[in-house]
């Protein structure tokens, strides 16, 4: 796995180099500001890039966009030390796959990772929930697919509980049976129902709506 780091602040930045490193099997080049990581981007194919949300010069949304534009084939992973509802929801509205608080021990950084490689969404639902209006009660259990999203058949349920856990398009048609192709089909299906335009905004809507995000 190849992974850009983009981050303004060098002692984090090496930091998370050398523990990319330590994790084995993977490539990590580091950039002090997006700039230098766009150039890299488009000199060098990069799996996942890792990009810190606030950077002097272009940051945020902005950058996001831009790396999707240098490196068309890359993950984009917002990785940030402030962590609320309304920054990771821009994120991901940008087009972000993922968000990581900087606070984060590296297991859930390695955990996240295979998740975003593997073709999956790896975000802070805990976050994510707690800006659905009305507020959960604390002792409110998470919903069914179905119950959340009636409309659904259950195979399209099948298939978005699949996709919430992260699990690829191959992987889903594997455990459930079905072709690649079919599994396209729901998920426009499930799309459409959600009212969103991708995977990521389908885990959004779905963790506003209270459905546990395994």
């Amino acid at each position: 796995m190849r992974v850009l780091v983009v981050d303004d602040h060098a002692l984090f930045r090496e930091g998370l180099r050398l523990l990319l490193l330590s994790l084995g099997s993977m490539e990590c080049e580091v950039a002090a500001d997006a700039d230098e990581g766009l150039r890299l981007a488009r000199e060098k194919p990069f799996d996942v890039v890792l990009l810190d949300w606030h950077m002097e010069g272009l940051c945020g949304a902005d950058a996001v966009r831009a790396f999707h534009e240098a490196a068309e084939d890359a993950r984009i992973v917002v990785v940030s030390a402030e962590k609320n509802a309304t920054l990771v929801r821009s994120a991901i509205d940008a087009g972000a796959v993922g968000f990581i608080p900087k606070e984060s021990p590296p297991d859930v950084l390695q955990q996240a990772l295979n998740k975003i490689t593997g073709g999956g969404i790896s975000l802070p639902s805990a976050l994510l929930a707690s800006s659905s209006p009305p507020p959960q009660r604390h002792d409110a259990q998470p919903k069914a697919i179905v119950e959340v999203f009636p409309a659904l058949t259950q195979r399209q349920a099948d298939v978005l509980a699949a996709m919430l856990r992260g699990l690829p398009n191959k992987l889903i048609a594997r455990q459930l049976g079905i072709s690649d192709a079919t599994v396209k089909t729901h998920l426009s299906a499930i799309f459409r129902e959600l009212n969103v335009q991708s995977r990521t905004e389908a885990v959004y809507v779905a963790a506003r709506q209270g459905v546990k995000i395994a």
